[in-house]
């Protein structure tokens, strides 16, 4: 490549990145960040248009003239929008007609060059990262160079910006661990959701070509940044394809090799309000170890549910605190000692719930949300119905049964209607791992209860909190039992496809269906009770997964 279309092709890089960063903070209303990355775009900008001009007949040849006119009416747009101070009008003009244009140019060379493996900057890496990190130089001599890995899997594509991006093939099948479109943008959207004033640590599984890495790092340059990767060829191919030099120049951000998990593994028992697990979900798929992978797994659905939820959460939170009773640790001793029928909603509850009619008085019945209807209608009344839901959708579990005094167990971040419209006597349960709910459990000297993600789990470990004799599950399938979704007149039905669900066993030793979060529940109660002494706990769900720990058995005979 000529030196000075290299020179295009590079500034124009750096463009498109400030671009999406000026884009992104005028979108924010961040006018004086914004305002200080446009004075870098101008400098950059005038930089390439005397290029540009000084290199027309390159891009003549390409079909693809560099209009005098229309660069100048560009350029003249922008600063007349900025004079204006229209910033909305400005971050368009950059958005929608430079972006597009810078995007052009970087197609045409990428067109006419093909890829540029830089063996040059590869070295360079690698003696840089021998110097760092003596294990990680160790392994990437024994791996193979970057254009053995592009015929065993492994494959580097040019996006729309000029940088590359890397994607996997496995058993057949194609993914790409960033974008081949705008891989900055990706790259800056993802970064700016991980990002938090009250982390002063990120600790981030998946390295692929580091564009995550670098824009996190770009937010705030004093944050320490902690990258683990498993897999030596994507670190071969990030010293390949990317600026790997330049961002662990950087004495905060390390890179640790972790083929085996144990370095990533210690981290995460010191996981506090300070520092988190970030995981780049692409890079999940690449990890080989299944029962790692699956772990990874959970953890990212419990962390993306919470960062999705968190303001419905609070927002529940705030008002829930106004509209209850009492809190639940005054039922304690009205537990204990006591059986305690947790009844679930999966889809062998049909089987035996009837069952419940015979449950002697002096016992605890404790229904679930999702069965309370369910259980009214054929005369059952349980002793309580616990919800936990923070989604205004689960409101129609109690819908029209409003007037019921059946006490309800309402965890503090439940949708708040429950807690305003229901009549019955409310308790409120706060849950460990919630800010919130720990500050409040604290200034009224009351428990923390672990949830677990369910309203099963929730109410398993009230009930161990709370020392009962016997727990008794009824309809914890925690599994799609004969491709079934919930119990009859409960919720969904019908399993839609088994697609992306996992296989596990069943109380019988057979295989059955299961999704990732419902799997993950199975875990959490299963370590929960091997904690627990002096408690009975029983599955008579009569159907679904085999829970470790737990008796199984027949409704009738449990009774």
């Amino acid at each position: 490549m000529k030196s000075e279309i290299k020179k295009i092709f590079v500034i124009n890089i750096q463009l498109i990145e400030c671009i999406v960063k000026i884009v992104y903070n005028f979108r924010i209303q961040n006018i004086d960040k914004a305002l200080r990355l446009v004075t870098v775009a101008i400098n950059q900008l005038n930089m390439l248009i005397e290029l540009l001009l000084d290199n027309k007949n390159y891009f003549v040849n390409n079909h693809y003239p560099i209009n005098n006119d229309f660069i100048m009416n560009l350029f003249s747009s922008l600063l007349e929008a900025q004079e204006k101070q229209d910033y909305v009008l400005l971050a368009d003009i950059y958005e929608g007609q430079l972006m597009p244009f810078l995007i052009d140019i970087q197609i045409i060379i990428n067109t006419k060059e093909g890829i540029i493996y830089d063996e040059i900057k590869y070295n360079e890496n690698l003696r840089f990262l021998g110097d760092k990190d003596k294990e990680i130089f160790n392994a990437l001599n024994i791996s193979p160079n970057p254009n053995e890995l592009l015929k065993k899997g492994y494959e580097i594509e040019y996006t729309l910006t000029g940088l590359m991006t890397l994607a996997i093939i496995d058993n057949g099948q194609k993914y790409y661990l960033h974008s081949n479109n705008n891989v900055i943008n990706e790259a800056n959207i993802l970064a700016n959701s991980w990002y938090s004033e009250e982390k002063s640590e990120y600790i981030i599984y998946g390295l692929g070509l580091a564009y995550h890495v670098k824009e996190l790092i770009d937010i705030n340059n004093d944050i320490i940044i902690q990258i683990y990767e498993s897999d030596i060829n994507i670190i071969q191919l990030a010293c390949a394809f990317s600026d790997i030099k330049n961002l662990l120049s950087n004495t905060n951000v390390k890179l640790f090799f972790d083929p085996e998990f144990t370095k990533i593994g210690s981290k995460l028992s010191n996981i506090n309000d300070n520092n988190g697990l970030y995981i780049h979900y692409p890079s999940l798929k690449n990890i080989k170890n299944n029962k790692i992978k699956e772990k990874f797994e959970n953890y990212f659905i419990q962390h993306s549910s919470i960062t999705n939820q968190i303001n419905l959460m609070n927002s529940n939170f705030n008002s829930n605190i106004k509209n209850y009773n009492a809190l639940v640790d005054e039922l304690k001793y009205y537990f204990k000692n006591k059986d305690l029928y947790i009844i679930a909603a999966g889809p062998s509850l049909d089987v035996n719930y009837l069952q419940l009619k015979e449950v002697a008085k002096n016992n605890i019945i404790l229904a679930t949300g999702t069965v309370f209807r369910k259980l009214l209608k054929v005369g059952i009344e349980p002793n309580f119905v616990i919800v936990t839901d923070a989604n205004e959708r689960v409101y129609s579990q109690i819908k029209g049964f409003e007037q019921y005094q059946i006490p309800m167990l309402i965890l503090s971040t439940a949708y708040k209607e429950f807690a305003q419209e229901y009549s019955g006597k409310k308790y409120l349960i706060c849950q460990k791992d919630y800010k919130k709910a720990e500050e409040y459990a604290k200034k009224m000297g009351a428990s923390l209860y672990r949830t677990g993600g369910s309203v099963s789990t929730t109410a398993l470990d009230i009930g161990i909190q709370f020392e009962c004799k016997r727990i008794i599950f009824l309809g914890l399938d925690l599994a799609y039992t004969d491709n079934f979704v919930h119990a009859e007149g409960t919720s969904r039905r019908n399993l839609a496809d088994t697609k992306d669900l996992r296989q596990i066993e069943d109380i019988y030793g057979k295989k059955v269906y299961t999704s990732r979060s419902l799997d993950m529940y199975r875990q959490w109660i299963e370590k929960r009770i091997s904690g627990a002494e002096g408690i009975e706990f029983i599955d008579a769900t009569e159907g679904g997964a085999r829970i470790k720990g737990m008796k199984t058995c027949k409704l009738s005979d449990v009774i």
